[in-house]
């Protein structure tokens, strides 16, 4: 069982990287943590990855013709979208490559706090912020991913965050993603819920004195800044044949405005597999932080 937690993590948002294809989705994804980046005085940096299938064009003579508009048409697209910015400071970034590559050198040389992308649900040029792209951002960036799935309505984008879950299997070698829920909980004055959801093939309620013993688990995960809160969290636990299922469920009666929960990496080998964790991305009906455990996070330079 995970002992209390009583290590602090610190939560900077100082710079917020947003990953758009300028596809509706991403477009999402940068309106909804606009009113963080003014709530936290984040930099917004914005980028779009030329992918070389987007200008591999089969002979010299088109590539000279129809190349070199692409890059100022997607040039153009980032300066719309810095519009929509508005007086929140940022930067615009144009790169040529692969999407992780570019992802993970803005990540260093920025100091990026959080990365932001949007999944359309639809098979826009090579899957971008699909799947392989997405989940491949989720699973090795070095800092926070907040992903916009496909089932989240586009209305949540502007909305106060007055509802957040918190969801742990218990299991983490850490939960510095409690520590985001709380830290954000305690920004905008909302309600915290702790959910761990015990999978059974036959569920049963009747085990009352485990359940409670769970929630007592669930309860001194809670840090010392959990007193700060305006309202004091709400510990569940829930058994069901389908965690994923469950976890979705509640977020659902709720009205979870965001989803936070630790999470893992894999080996590269395994990077698209279908996890409990990207499930919950895929088919939430809010965005989804996922914050990576402890001894798998690069060392803090701040």
């Amino acid at each position: 069982m995970p002992p209390q937690l009583t290590t602090s993590v610190e939560v900077s948002l100082k710079n917020i990287l947003v990953a758009t294809d300028f596809s509706p989705a991403s477009l999402s994804a940068l309106t909804w943590v606009l009113p963080i980046a003014r709530q936290f005085d984040s930099v917004v940096h914005i980028v779009h990855v030329l992918h070389p299938s987007e200008i591999d064009i089969a002979s010299p003579a088109a590539n000279s013709a129809i190349c070199q508009p692409i890059p100022m048409n997607a040039q153009r697209q980032l300066e719309r979208l810095a519009t929509v910015v508005g007086t929140v400071p940022h930067r615009t970034w144009l790169r040529e490559g692969e999407v992780w590559e570019a992802v993970e050198d803005l990540v260093r040389s920025q100091h990026i706090d959080l990365v932001v992308v949007g999944a359309s649900g639809k098979s826009d040029l090579k899957k971008f912020f699909l799947g392989s792209v997405a989940e491949e951002i989720l699973r090795k960036a070095t800092c926070p991913v907040l992903t916009m799935g496909p089932h989240v309505p586009s209305t949540s984008c502007s909305g106060p965050l007055a509802q957040i879950m918190y969801v742990t299997n218990l299991l983490e070698e850490s939960h510095h993603g409690l520590q985001y829920a709380i830290r954000l909980a305690i920004q905008y004055k909302s309600r915290l819920l702790l959910l761990h959801v015990v999978e059974q093939e036959e569920p049963k309620q009747s085990d009352h004195e485990s359940l409670r013993e769970y929630r007592r688990i669930l309860g001194n995960l809670l840090p010392e800044c959990a007193g700060d809160l305006l309202v004091e969290p709400v510990l569940r636990v829930e058994v069901a044949k389908n965690s994923t299922a469950r976890i979705l469920q509640v977020a659902d009666e709720i009205g979870a405005d965001l989803i936070v929960m630790d999470i893992r990496t894999e080996e590269p080998w395994a990077t698209h597999l279908r996890d409990k964790v990207s499930e919950v991305v895929s088919c939430a009906p809010c965005p989804v932080l996922t914050v990576r455990t402890s001894d798998e996070r690069a060392p803090s330079t701040k």
